[in-house]
């Protein structure tokens, strides 16, 4: 219950209407709740299908938005929420029925991701089909993103649990706190995992806590096995000055022996 409590007040803050922009310290701690199974996916996505029916447009989007980054972050308890037929069905009636522009567009632009992301998965059907009903009701949808499609390919990592941080095997207690890396998964203590890095593959765009591997590896410029050729740089500006003042002079030596050779010289 005081779980459950933590997440209806982090969630009531995430969507509050009061807002300007999203507060992603709380979805982000809503999607630890999740992941540490401190809050149920159902009971997750039941409370945030709640706030996608307020009449205020701006606490519907920040609902939108947490749906989101759970759906993306929180694995396939909440996946299988989302893709049920009912939960289709509900999002289909909030595109016909939201008299918001913007709120429409972001429903058909989640659904169209899900469906993608879900496209070689036959038990999350109901989401394509979705799709292809608001199509031919002549519903148009946003281009697909590329942050998006990169969803499909790669789902964040479940979080491992441990006694011990995995790097340096200290032992958590009160003072020694673990966290979790957010893209390995593995649990560490504050001084092996005090980085924090955007992870685009995961679709988490903020910058979040990543252990010291996980940080030098994202840290780190992609590496080319290609050989480097060294072109003549001369080609991309025209044939270079001291060949042209060559040609020029051998050119004007070969008319001065044609004159002499015709004696008019």
């Amino acid at each position: 219950m005081f779980r459950a409590t933590m997440f209806d007040k982090l969630l009531d803050k995430a969507t509050s209407n009061l807002r300007l922009d999203p507060d992603w310290p709380s979805i982000l701690q809503i999607c630890d709740l999740i992941r540490q199974n401190d809050c149920s996916p159902k009971y997750a996505v039941a409370a945030v299908k709640k706030k996608l029916y307020s009449q205020n447009p701006h606490q519907a989007m920040f609902a939108l938005l947490t749906l989101e980054s759970i759906v993306k972050n929180c694995g396939s308890g909440v996946h299988d929420e989302v893709t049920s037929k009912v939960f289709c069905e509900m999002l289909r009636d909030l595109v016909k029925t939201t008299q918001h522009e913007n709120l429409k567009n972001k429903i058909l632009e989640l659904i169209q991701a899900w469906a993608f992301a879900f496209r070689n998965s036959p038990k999350y059907r109901a989401v394509q089909d979705t799709v292809n009903i608001l199509k031919a009701e002549g519903h148009k949808f946003p281009p697909l993103k590329e942050s998006d499609a990169m969803f499909s390919a790669d789902t964040a990592p479940e979080w491992a649990d441990g006694e011990v941080c995995h790097r340096c095997r200290v032992a958590f207690s009160l003072m020694v706190r673990r966290h979790h890396c957010r893209a390995c998964g593995q649990v560490f203590c504050q001084q092996c995992s005090s980085k924090t890095s955007t992870l685009p593959k995961f679709g988490i765009e903020k910058e979040v806590r990543v252990c010291d591997a996980c940080f030098d590896k994202v840290s780190r410029p992609p590496s080319s096995t290609a050989k480097i050729e060294i072109n003549d740089p001369s080609s991309d500006y025209g044939p270079a000055p001291a060949p042209v003042r060559m040609i020029t002079i051998l050119s004007s030596y070969t008319h001065l022996i044609s004159l002499l050779h015709i004696g008019i010289l």
